[in-house]
């Protein structure tokens, strides 16, 4: 029989059938504050009659606390990538994609000729204190009795795994880059087959906003004052989770801001900075009103949606009573305008440019002095001044380069040619790159329309995110959602949710070195490995490149 224990980094992806490169090094440099994420790769050859019952105690030895363990859990996808994708994949069969992180149990158990892997993290609040650490992993071999089901050890076959992580004595600063991702609370309510709006809804949709702030670092939230119009077929919809209670009577409108409130103070405590309103008109050319549930005669009706028109004038009625209100309370709630962001409509291209402006034509005068910005990646929006902050795509970015106050960036399912993505099928590198490449290109906020849409293709039908990894075959797998749906509410993170946290690290690194050294001096750190001008499309295709960028950043902090 043949054990074989061995560390790598967290830009590999550990697949069953693969070897997955070692670390060159076994030590760690970190800043106060910042994650550090590496991977402890097994496999068993030539196993004996005890493969069913061996398993492994993992025990971590240390002075410095606060490591955490996961098992990298295998997900199954079936449609990898678009037609239109690059070389730069790491496959785009159908199979299983390591990504979920399970919380570890305490042992490993190997299966007969293939690797897998356990994930260490230790994230930005436990990484508090600066020093030398050593590290040492123990693996303590037993087996389940077939008589007893006790554990039986055996000392001979113990192993350990030594690293040590220094933490200077130097903090990361906080993340000054806006970054939201799309969360669902319909997918939430519908996973867990609770009641939107009762405790257990509230108990889940507070536990999913802790983990975006506390463990994706999102600091700007969508906020559903009615029911998103994300994502529908025509003529289709979601499950109505709309905050505001409406009512009208012969006399007008009155409002209801209740659940607004409570939604406001948890996001206030779990460290929300910024709130998004849900869109004030249909996706993809603004044609439509999004659904609104309103109270008339003691009955509650669709007063709008795709029944009515955008520019029909009881909705321009509605909105002159809604907006001052929502704007008003929104402040006595803690977010003033300067923290709220308004949408038109998503997504929008040059068919739709007369639609989307009259769209805004609506609400232009009512939103006076907010910020509205929309995901879109037609420059003509923003040159003839209809979008007033654009959010394009990395893949569509070029022409607004230079041309924004405040850049942002997104990415999502048509990203999947040369530029960076976080798609199972993709080496984890193209999602820790855009760090960097958000730094070059002082890029200020960052969106992805996917923290847990557990949905198929238009919100048709609600999927099992450990079964459905591309949403029932409708995105590249790992498109919808950067988190999993865990037992009571408790969200589990991925892969993909550590190494952007890497990214945002990269990020604010880089923005401290230019502090020390000047932005010319910091870019030609970046471009030494590098022979040609960085760009979206045209960047290092090695985790090599990531490893060595980050070491010469920290020496130059030290």
């Amino acid at each position: 029989m043949n054990i074989e224990f061995y560390l790598c980094d967290s830009l590999e992806k550990v697949f069953p059938s693969k070897r997955a490169r070692p670390m060159d090094s076994r030590k760690f440099t970190l800043l106060k504050g910042e994650e550090l994420n590496f991977q402890l790769v097994y496999k068993i050859d030539e196993a004996d009659k005890y493969l069913r019952a061996r398993y492994y105690e993992v025990e971590i030895i240390s002075k410095l606390d606060g490591i955490k363990m996961y098992d990298v859990d295998l997900i199954p996808s079936q449609y990898l990538a678009t037609t239109n994708r690059d070389r730069f994949y790491l496959d785009t069969e159908p199979g299983l994609y390591p990504d979920l992180l399970s919380p570890f149990e305490g042992s490993i158990k190997p299966m007969d000729q293939q690797y897998r892997a356990l994930w260490f993290n230790l994230d930005k609040e436990s990484n508090c204190k600066e020093g030398m650490f050593d590290v040492e992993i123990k693996l303590k071999e037993y087996i389940l009795s077939d008589t007893t089901g006790e554990r039986v050890y055996h000392s001979d076959m113990n192993h350990s795994i030594f690293l040590s992580v220094e933490i200077l004595d130097k903090s990361i600063k906080k993340l000054d880059l806006l970054h939201t991702e799309w969360m669902h609370t319909d997918s939430i309510a519908n996973y867990y087959g609770v009641d939107v709006f009762s405790d257990k809804y509230w108990d889940y949709v507070t536990k999913f906003i802790r983990f975006a702030s506390k463990q994706s670092r999102i600091n700007t939230l969508l906020t559903p004052i009615f029911t998103p119009p994300l994502d529908t077929d025509i003529g289709g919809e979601r499950l109505t989770v709309q905050l505001v209670k409406i009512y009208k009577d012969q006399y007008g409108y009155d409002f209801d801001f209740g659940n607004l409130e409570r939604w406001c103070a948890i996001c206030k405590e779990k460290g929300i900075e910024y709130l998004e309103m849900a869109h004030l008109f249909t996706q993809w050319g603004a044609k439509k009103t999004p659904k609104i549930e309103v109270e008339e005669n003691g009955e509650i009706i669709k007063k709008f949606g795709w029944h009515v028109e955008a520019t029909d004038e009881s909705y321009r009625e509605f909105l002159e009573s809604f907006i001052p209100e929502l704007i008003s309370n929104l402040d006595s709630f803690g977010y003033d305008k300067k923290h709220l962001f308004f949408h038109i409509s998503d997504e929008p291209n040059e068919e739709h440019l007369e639609n989307y402006l009259a769209a805004k034509n609506m609400v232009s005068d009512l939103l006076e002095g907010c910020n509205l910005i929309d995901a879109l990646s037609s420059y003509e929006f923003y040159r003839r001044g209809v979008v007033d902050i654009p959010v394009p795509s990395n893949s569509a970015i070029e022409p607004f380069v230079g041309h924004c106050d405040f850049q942002w960036v997104y990415y999502c399912i048509a990203q999947g040619n040369l530029v960076p993505n976080r798609f199972f099928a993709m080496p984890s590198y193209r999602n820790r790159i855009m760090g960097t490449l958000m730094y070059l290109y002082n890029v200020r906020g960052f969106l992805h329309w996917g923290f847990n849409y557990y949905y198929d293709e238009n919100s048709r039908n609600a999927i099992n995110p450990f079964i459905s990894s591309d949403g029932n075959k409708g995105f590249p797998a790992g498109d919808p959602y950067l988190v999993y749906p865990g037992e009571n509410g408790e969200v589990l993170t991925s892969i993909r949710n550590q190494v952007q946290l890497e990214a945002f690290d990269d990020y604010m690194i880089l923005k401290m070195v230019e502090d020390k050294i000047g932005r010319e001096r910091t870019e030609a750190i970046i471009m030494e490995s590098n022979s040609t001008k960085m760009s979206f499309t045209d960047y290092p295709h090695s985790s090599d490149y990531l490893i060595s960028l980050r070491a010469k950043l920290i020496d130059v902090l030290r």
